[in-house]
């Protein structure tokens, strides 16, 4: 691009003849003196640039530019002027040229045309840094496809972590979730209990919980005790099942044990290991309500069947009244709460109690319900040797039991240091009584004593007595020991001790002389 020159010659912008080249100097200096007088102001000349460098580095188009170039005089500029056009073309002497503006301000010059390179001019060394300029748009920076896939992957994170949130809050799912923890902490099963250290058995956990009496083994029969009790029965003249097991030894005593009789109320003690091993299993709560039914309410001993249906007592105290006063009314609730006659039946014979069948609720006076005096025995042995029941329950089973109001049959002739944890049964056929005995020495025994009756109360009764204080007296002998003849002394020395066998060894004259 070339630009006309005062002198009506052309000339290549930003070139420089020699010998203009020195006028171009002078005037510079000459033009740098006389700018205080003219009012404009110059800046340093700075070193030539390309033609479209000083095409291009021409200053922002400001009110103070326009102003500055409408000030100029002819006559006054004629002689600098002319300088200036025989002058190089200098950066700092190029004046922005007035250009039309469009009613709104814009430049449309601008508009139209692309926006090429620009050189900053030199700043006017007489121009206020205080004066405001314009800022010119420069093109942003080309953007990286990495940079793109930065924020595309933080934008997606936090849409993520927002969508999330959001879904955790208002998802049905969890909701149902919290619904369910709530109904169940409301139900009345508990959570189950924490397991415990490896090789420590906890005293909820039975050692065995099923089956327990077809496995368990007995010692050898008591024939003294066994000979006793047989005198005893064939005195009174009355058919009487009796078991009795020594729960040190193991030894028994089998008298008409397996003989079938009605149970009468002795069968609410099966009833009581059934209860309390559900709630082992957390299927029952101890404080847990049992609502009186009509169906529940019955004649025969107890208290509650005086209350109104509609009633509401613990399951333990239900479970304790149904031992320790006999109520029929509460055995009836308990029998309902775990599951009816035939899943306690088939609970029964899982434990191997092949006589014992619960057949009509209580109070059962024709008595269809039957059991035996080994069932009865054994179920008590299986409970103190932990099986059945854990050790919590076992520990409970005996204090309910331990409370027995009615104790005028086998806890009627016992020592007066004497426990017994035991249930009677009375009905117009059968009077028994069945339990564990703790002796002041330190023995405990089980016995369960059946005898069947026609009418005569007291003779049952006179004769189960009878045979409690036989075996009481024979669990507290002290034990025979037995010293066997010609036993030799262990502390002697065997290559020492006398021989009976040689006759030398008592004949003094046979002796070797030294």
């Amino acid at each position: 691009m070339k630009r006309r020159s005062g002198q009506g010659g052309t000339q290549p912008l930003g070139s420089v003849p020699p010998a203009a080249g020195s006028r171009s100097q002078s005037g510079d200096r000459s033009a740098t003196n006389q700018a205080p007088r003219s009012g404009h102001i110059l800046a340093r000349s700075p070193r030539p640039i390309s033609p479209r460098a000083s095409y291009s580095a021409q200053p922002p188009l400001n009110l103070r530019n326009v102003l500055d170039h409408s000030e100029r005089s002819p006559a006054a500029g004629n002689g600098r002027q002319s300088s200036e056009r025989s002058n190089p073309p200098s950066l700092a002497l190029i004046q922005p040229q007035p250009r039309s503006l469009s009613p709104n301000g814009n430049r449309p010059d601008a508009a139209r045309r692309p926006e090429r390179p620009v050189a900053l001019a030199p700043r006017p060394m007489g121009r206020s840094r205080s004066t405001p300029r314009r800022g010119r748009a420069h093109p942003p920076a080309s953007a990286s496809p990495l940079l793109y896939a930065t924020r595309l992957i933080i934008l997606g994170v936090g849409i993520g972590a927002i969508v999330g949130t959001s879904l955790s809050v208002w998802n049905p799912t969890i909701r149902a979730q919290d619904t369910t923890a709530a109904s169940l902490a409301a139900s009345p099963t508990h959570a189950p209990s924490p397991t415990p250290t490896p090789g420590f058995r906890g005293d909820l956990v039975p050692a065995n919980p099923s089956s327990a009496i077809m496995k368990l083994r007995l010692g050898q029969p008591i024939a003294p005790l066994t000979t006793t009790l047989q005198s005893l029965v064939a005195q009174a003249g009355l058919s009487a099942g009796v078991f009795v097991v020594d729960l040190d030894t193991g030894d028994y005593v089998d008298l008409n044990g397996s003989t079938v009789y009605p149970a009468a109320s002795t069968i609410k003690t099966p009833i009581l290991v059934a209860f309390l091993q559900d709630v082992d299993r957390q299927r029952v709560r101890l404080d847990e309500a049992l609502t009186l039914q009509t169906i529940d309410i019955t004649d025969g001993s107890g208290e509650i069947q005086f209350m109104e249906v509609g009633s509401q007592l613990s399951a333990l105290d239900t479970a304790t009244k149904m031992i320790t006063i006999s109520d029929n009314t509460a055995t009836n609730m308990v029998i309902h709460k775990l599951g009816g006659l035939t899943a306690l039946n088939s609970r029964f014979r899982d434990w191997g109690m092949s006589h014992t069948v619960l057949n009509n609720l209580l109070a059962d006076l024709q008595g269809t319900n039957t059991t035996s005096a080994r069932d009865l025995s054994l179920l008590l042995t299986a409970v103190i040797q932990g099986d059945l029941l854990s050790l919590r329950s076992r520990d409970r089973l005996l204090d309910i039991m331990r409370s027995t109001v009615n104790n005028s049959l086998l806890a009627a002739t016992l020592g007066p240091d004497a426990k017994i944890a035991h249930k009677t049964g009375n009905i117009d056929s059968l009077s028994g009584d069945s339990g564990i005995v703790d002796m002041p020495n330190g023995k405990r025994y089980v016995i369960t004593a059946l005898v069947q009756r026609s009418g005569d109360a007291g003779s049952a009764a006179q004769l189960i007595q009878q045979i409690s204080q036989a075996t009481y007296q024979y669990f507290a002998q002290p034990p025979a020991v037995a010293i066997p003849p010609n036993v030799p002394d262990s502390t002697a020395n065997p290559d020492t001790a006398p021989s009976s066998q040689d006759p030398s060894a008592s004949d003094p004259a046979q002796q070797p002389t030294l």
